[in-house]
């Protein structure tokens, strides 16, 4: 990914590591089904895994596919560039 921010696999050894170190303020951690992925600037190395094209970013941080709150997904999606998500069954919140 190209910009201020890149997603990028970690396994949850390295995310453990990261958040004891507390790097883990420089990104954005998010568990999904599939494992974690981290937001981060580009160079700070802080995943240990792929980084993550823009498609498969999109699809990953999908709010169906993911355990972490909307509000952190969507900052997270906010700081890559790409749409943010409404709530997982389409209704927004608070509304019935």
């Amino acid at each position: 990914m190209q910009g201020k921010y890149q997603a990028r696999r970690i396994s949850k050894q390295r995310a453990g590591a990261v958040r004891k170190s507390g790097q883990i303020q420089r990104g954005i951690l998010i568990d999904s089904f599939s494992g974690f992925v981290i937001v981060e600037p580009p160079g700070s190395h802080l995943g240990d895994g792929d980084v993550l094209d823009p498609v498969d970013a999109d699809y990953e941080l999908h709010a169906a596919w993911c355990l972490t709150p909307l509000t952190k997904l969507n900052e997270a999606r906010r700081r890559l560039g790409l749409e943010e998500e409404d709530s997982p069954t389409g209704v927004a919140a608070g509304v019935s």
